[in-house]
């Protein structure tokens, strides 16, 4: 700020405009929210394959087991996603060999993510400044 002051009408004016950008990012987040929660998790053709590579094995005996209790009604695939389901835990096997199969092309990602975030001026990774008292 280089020793400039500011009025309190100044002050008072940003501190408003920030609320009415956080409100319309806020209404931005729920409307998207909405919107994935009006989608399947899954669409009929990705729940089937997702079942038949579970079912013969190659997704390990965890994601085996699991569609079992899913095809047989013990439980559904939104339950065990949400984490809302004791079988949760058979997915994380095989998410783990996921992130660990993809570990490189995630960290691209989130390179690229950042890079676009701060480009837009939206500086995700710094640190948060601390006030002095």
């Amino acid at each position: 700020m280089s020793g400039e002051v500011r009025s309190q009408a100044e002050l008072l004016a940003e501190i408003a405009a920030a609320r009415e950008e956080l409100g319309a990012s806020l209404a931005d987040l729920r409307v998207t929210v909405e919107e994935m929660n009006a989608r399947p998790l899954l669409t009929d053709e990705e729940r089937e394959a997702l079942e038949e590579q579970a079912e013969s094995g190659a997704l390990g005996e965890d994601m085996k087991t699991l569609v079992e209790k899913i095809r047989g009604g013990e439980d559904t695939w939104e339950q065990v996603f949400a984490g809302e389901s004791p079988n949760a835990t058979l997915l994380q096997g095989h998410l783990t060999r996921l992130v660990d199969e993809h570990q490189d092309d995630l960290a691209l990602a989130f390179e690229e993510l950042v890079e676009r975030e701060e480009a837009a001026g939206n500086f995700l990774l710094d640190e948060v400044p601390v006030r002095d008292s």
